[in-house]
């Protein structure tokens, strides 16, 4: 009988192994909450102090109508104050012997990477943790479970209108579910009211350009069900250190390795509940 020299057996000390070093990803939430809040007074913490106190005056009543010769009353208004105070610190941290760095690719600059989205992560969900809008008149409900309609998008436009929110700078977040929701909408996939830059319709290019009902629609599933539509000025966040990665060697505490120490010290305070509308 036959004697069969495999691969798995005996030859298989002359098989070579090949590692690649094109790493492949995985798949991560989109951070967009982060990027689409205000950062006005990010610049008037940058050096020294944790706190910005922010002066908001209110409007005056109606003008008053007077007749020739009649003394006009004098009127006046009281400012309030809104703190944002720099108190909020996320760290990701990570070790790699020595040996591991020498003998193994070289992957210092992807961990670095993840280690860095995972301090965006953190700061998304703590901005998301702290959106309450205006309960009687902003946190509304699906019309239908929680699937997004036409409806939906209107009330939360009416939501805004009636705060006489600005209609520049309007952004919608919403979860995987909601973003398709959006192409089941009568009149969103025409092609008269959709085009994209290459005058594609949105069944073809599968994504939603420009604006819807003037808010600039993104995509994280970290919103799970919940859509947001808000002004970006109704949250502010002022980043006072940025997550520079630092390199600690361990040597003299006698580990042959590298610590890498990344954190960000931040703050993010909701500034007006009536510019932030949900449908949950």
């Amino acid at each position: 009988m036959d004697k069969l020299m495999t691969a798995a057996s005996a030859l298989s000390v002359t098989i070579p192994k090949y590692w690649s070093t094109t790493w492949y990803d995985v798949l991560l939430n989109a951070i967009v909450f982060n990027s689409l809040i205000a950062t006005d007074y990010q610049g008037e913490i940058a050096n020294l102090g944790d706190t910005v106190n922010v002066t908001q005056f209110p409007e005056f009543d109606d003008a008053y109508e007077f007749q020739e010769g009649e003394a006009v009353p004098a009127d006046g208004i009281t400012a309030s104050q809104i703190q944002l105070v720099v108190n909020k610190r996320v760290a990701k941290d990570f070790i790699i012997t020595n040996t591991a760095a020498v003998q193994g690719l070289d992957a210092q600059a992807k961990i670095r990477n993840l280690a860095f989205y995972a301090i965006m992560k953190k700061m998304q969900k703590v901005i998301i943790s702290l959106i309450v809008p205006t309960v009687t008149t902003n946190a509304l409900s699906y019309t239908s479970g929680t699937t997004l309609a036409l409806a939906d998008l209107l009330a939360a436009k009416k939501a805004l209108d009636k705060k006489d929110v600005p209609d520049s700078n309007r952004y919608s977040i919403h979860g995987s579910d909601q973003w398709n929701d959006f192409f089941n909408i009568t009149g969103f996939t025409s092609r008269d009211f959709n085009p994209d830059v290459n005058n594609v319709g949105v069944l073809t290019s599968g994504s939603i350009p420009g604006k819807v009902l003037g808010f600039t629609p993104n995509m994280t599933n970290a919103a799970v069900s919940t859509s947001y539509f808000f002004h970006r000025s109704f949250m502010q966040m002022a980043v006072q250190k940025t997550p520079v990665p630092k390199v600690f060697d361990r040597g003299g505490e006698g580990v042959r390795a590298e610590r890498v120490n990344m954190d960000v010290l931040f703050g993010v305070k909701q500034f007006d509940a009536n510019r932030v509308a949900t449908l949950g």
